[in-house]
């Protein structure tokens, strides 16, 4: 499900009024905060509850879109194409540590992680497949490789295997995750055979990414 419209004059230029799932009240979709969700799609949190509707599923989100105003549509255009901006550089910030190597074809996905890491107090590397990546895990030695499973030239699954088999590389922790694969035999598939130690599935929340981290890595101090 997803939050539905409230009723049809809810949708006018400026003022869209939806249901959350989560605490049931109304709240105007135009002006409440993205949500901060490792997803290729990121949603709208609550005011009241602070949830978004990222696990409503593909169907739900789709209807919620069409339905939106024009108002929240230039919204979410201007949101990714100015507010959330490119990282310093492509290559990402390398200094802190420790360092997480974040592997995404997607770039809007890549410009999220970044964001949401760095606030955790982490260094970032982007990569935007997994040849790519690959070479930068070698160059850099980072602390954890988070690797979309999905990707050209070199994907999420075999990314791990490669690390895994290389000395130089082996110990460096690595986290699959993925939008499409949801079933335990796949997750599991993916642990044994390629010798991941985490798999997690899109969207992911900010408060579940920080526990998995932070279980894997040592303590990161938030970015001022």
């Amino acid at each position: 499900m997803s939050p539905i419209t409230s009723d049809p004059t809810s949708q006018t230029e400026g003022r869209y009024e939806v249901f959350c799932l989560s605490c049931g009240k109304v709240f105007d979709a135009c002006k409440s905060p993205w949500c901060e969700c490792i997803t290729d799609n990121p949603t709208l949190r609550c005011p009241h509850c602070g949830k978004c509707f990222c696990d409503a599923g593909p169907e739900a989100r789709k209807s919620f879109w069409e339905a939106a105003p024009p108002a929240l549509w230039r919204r979410r255009l201007r949101n990714f194409c100015i507010e959330m901006g490119q990282p310093p550089s492509e290559l990402g910030n390398p200094i802190r540590r420790p360092l997480v190597l974040v592997a995404d074809d997607e770039p809007d996905t890549r410009r999220i992680a970044f964001r949401v890491l760095e606030g955790m107090g982490y260094g970032v590397l982007l990569a935007k497949d997994g040849i790519e990546a690959l070479a930068l895990a070698k160059a850099y030695q980072p602390d954890l490789v988070l690797t979309d499973h999905m990707m050209p030239h070199l994907d999420g699954k075999h990314l791990c295997r490669r690390l895994k088999e290389d000395p130089e590389t082996r110990a460096i922790k690595v986290i699959v995750m993925s939008g499409l694969y949801k079933k335990d035999s796949q997750r599991i598939e993916v642990l044994r055979d390629y010798q991941a130690d985490d798999y997690l599935t899109k969207p992911i929340s900010f408060e579940k990414l920080g526990e998995v981290l932070a279980s894997w890595l040592t303590p990161a101090t938030a970015a001022p």
